[in-house]
């Protein structure tokens, strides 16, 4: 019996280890593979394996909330990608439809630093980083009367565009993987509200940013000639330092222009043909003014002028850092005038390149 007793302690010992090694491998793939995990999220608006490569990382992705109507096409999914053991921070992105006015990327500060996105080529209209993106849903879509009726009704004459976006709340997105993340959830919707296309279907195909860059301040964003005027220039606080700039898509140029100085200033230019934006931006605006032999549109930082090949639309816009500088340093009146100035000289140099006319802001 005692011979017997011994023999099996090894064995009661080999099996126990064998069930925690199967124990902590079922736990490993549990909390960093998707394994046994769902296809798709949201009625089928975000597909698992789109997430997975938008994340970019090893983890297991699972729905944290959702605001989906089956039988409409707005949707609001927030999905979260989480680990163990390995190490990384937890990631989370929401994806949703959404309603925009005017030439919304290169208006306001939730969209900011255009030139460090990539912008889709090939037919649709939207740009991604790793901090987020954003698809401008076909034409057609916006004025479905009641397809995006949770969002309201987005009606073109309105100045507005309906839009899926993304936006990462925790950590960083792979640029390629969140663009088929949008376009597959962008097809969804417009399949939902009966507008779809075929660019929706097509694999995405992105202009990405060149490197930044120290700034040539006689040719800033290397545009020959572009300088910003001298009173923009704040000696120890707003001075041209490093810039980034996305030229390789067909119909978008835009340049960040990063200033080295205590005011943390930047500001960002940009140009685009693109329709979408060339339309509805005048409709959005109050300030616009007609600029005088018919030559197009225009205000202090925005500008849509009639060019060889058909519209262009023109902006910049500054950081709060680089606005706040300018308010310390001039007046009401003299702050609109630099701005107005910068933004000139910007128009001065570009026009010729889009075979624009020359014109004199308002």
């Amino acid at each position: 019996m005692t011979t017997q007793t011994r023999n099996k302690r090894p064995v009661l010992v080999a099996a126990g280890a064998l069930v925690v090694v199967a124990a902590l491998a079922s736990s490993y793939c549990w909390w960093n593979t998707n394994l046994f995990g769902a296809d798709s999220f949201c009625g089928g608006r975000m597909g698992s394996g789109e997430v997975q490569a938008a994340l970019d990382s090893t983890g297991r992705v699972s729905q944290v909330y959702a605001q989906v109507d089956p039988q409409r096409a707005e949707f609001t999914c927030t999905v979260e990608r989480t680990s163990r053991f390995v190490g990384g921070d937890d990631q989370q992105v929401t994806v949703e439809t959404d309603i925009e006015k005017g030439a919304f990327p290169f208006t306001t500060h939730v969209w900011k630093n255009p030139a460090a996105r990539s912008y889709f080529r090939g037919g649709v209209t939207g740009a991604v980083s790793q901090d987020g993106g954003y698809v401008v849903l076909p034409k057609s879509c916006w004025d479905k009367g009641g397809a995006l009726q949770g969002k309201g009704i987005v009606r073109f004459e309105d100045g507005a565009v309906a839009t899926v976006e993304a936006k990462v709340k925790k950590g960083a997105a792979d640029p390629a993987g969140l663009a088929r993340l949008l376009t597959r959830s962008a097809r969804q919707v417009a399949e939902k509200a009966g507008c779809g296309t075929s660019a929706l279907s097509a694999t995405p195909d992105l202009a990405a940013p060149s490197a930044s860059r120290t700034t040539d301040v006689q040719n800033v964003c290397g545009v020959r000639g572009f300088a910003l005027p001298k009173e923009a220039v704040l000696v120890s606080r707003a001075e041209p330092d490093r810039e980034q700039v996305n030229n390789g898509s067909a119909h978008t140029w835009a340049c960040d222009l990063q200033l080295a100085g205590s005011a943390k200033a930047a500001v960002s230019f940009a140009a685009t043909s693109d329709k979408n934006f060339v339309e509805v931006a005048p409709k959005d605006a109050y300030t616009f003014e007609t600029l005088p032999g018919d030559k197009g549109v225009a205000a202090i930082d925005e500008a849509v002028l009639h060019c060889g090949s058909g519209d262009v639309y023109f902006a910049a816009q500054w950081n709060g850092g680089y606005d706040g500088a300018l308010l310390d340093s001039f007046d009401g009146v003299a702050y609109v005038r630099v701005k107005k100035a910068t933004f000139q000289n910007f128009l001065d140099a570009t026009a010729a390149a889009h075979s624009c006319p020359r014109v004199t802001l308002p």
